[in-house]
């Protein structure tokens, strides 16, 4: 609220020095449409940038900051697109932008806490991650929980993790990505049985992928069922023969020989 009151006041001393070039019913209308632009602006902003055009995102996206630099959104979308260019201090930059300029958009907090995880401040991001997934107007709390789960595993701690885990489910108990990441949590704890539910329940839901038939491997393995385990391998070779969780298999294979 002091900012507001310290725009109006820089505002209303402007026009006292310069009456003639200050009329009130000008200056909001000049503001209508530069919002208006700006919008426009941010909305082209995200068409190119879902289309994989950085160049047109980024100059779009500049032209909406400079429309109108206090709006979060452009903030938060322009966060988005520095951290797909590499460039993550600006792009950190921005995501505090936006939070400062809204602190209640869940939307922002969530898409910053994965900022932060991948960039390894994994103990601001799970807090962004709870403010996102405590929002009872928040429409997906699950994804919220999932980042503040693996945000935690980022950090070394398994037990906060698998906690964060189940809460998603608790909120949408088909949601596949915390049930592969339960999957993972289960046989890191060689919970080998857990973890064959959680991976069967994901695979009723999802197609098998490197990631999922990885696991399906080591866990087989772990519960001596080397029948289903050489199963999921020869998948994981046939169906994806230059994915990392198959050169991981392979060279597993080599120190066995």
């Amino acid at each position: 609220m002091k900012q507001v009151r310290r725009s109006v006041s820089v505002l209303v001393l402007g026009c006292l020095a310069a009456l003639s070039g200050c009329g009130g019913t000008d200056t909001v209308v000049d503001q209508s449409k530069r919002g208006e632009a700006a919008s426009l602006n941010l909305q082209l902003a995200i068409d190119y940038f879902r289309q994989g055009n950085l160049p047109l995102a980024k100059e779009k996206l500049e032209r909406s900051l400079e429309q109108d630099p206090r709006n979060p959104t452009s903030h938060a979308a322009a966060g988005l697109l520095y951290d797909r260019l590499g460039e993550f201090d600006t792009a950190e930059q921005h995501y505090e932008r936006a939070v400062s300029l809204n602190d209640k958009d869940p939307d922002i907090h969530n898409n910053f806490a994965v900022f932060l995880c991948r960039r390894g401040k994994y103990e601001r991001g799970e807090k962004e991650a709870l403010l996102a997934a405590g929002d009872p107007l928040y429409k997906t709390p699950e994804a919220a929980y999932l980042n503040a789960g693996i945000c935690a595993r980022g950090a070394s701690d398994l037990p906060r993790a698998e906690q964060y885990f189940r809460r998603a489910l608790t909120v949408r108990p088909q949601f596949s990505q915390a049930l592969l990441e339960m999957a993972d949590i289960e046989l890191r704890g060689q919970n080998y049985l857990p973890a064959k539910a959680f991976l069967e329940r994901y695979h009723s839901f999802e197609k098998p992928n490197p990631v999922s038939l990885w696991l399906g491997v080591r866990i087989e393995r772990g519960r001596g069922n080397l029948a289903q385990a050489g199963d999921y391998a020869r998948r994981l070779k046939n169906d994806y023969p230059t994915a990392d969780e198959t050169k991981r298999l392979l060279e597993l294979e080599r120190q066995r020989r």
